[in-house]
């Protein structure tokens, strides 16, 4: 799942959401890099995401909402 999905879906700002996401991967002993993407919006600029697993996004989810655990 994107950042910005789990953004939308949380109600979160992405900006806010790709914090969480690079706290929880180094955390995690992970490298972000390997979970980078990029998205481009309705005027053609380019922007960074994540792209995360289904166990890393329930993983972030859950921190978020207790109802979505």
């Amino acid at each position: 799942m994107s950042s910005r999905e789990i953004a939308e879906l949380t109600g979160k700002r992405h900006d806010h959401v790709m914090v969480d996401i690079r706290k929880m991967l180094n955390e995690l002993g992970l490298h972000a890099p390997d979970f980078s993407g990029t998205y481009k919006n309705e005027r053609g600029n380019t922007y960074p995401e994540f792209l995360l697993p289904k166990d890393l996004t329930i993983t972030l989810v859950a921190g978020y909402n207790v109802k979505m655990r």
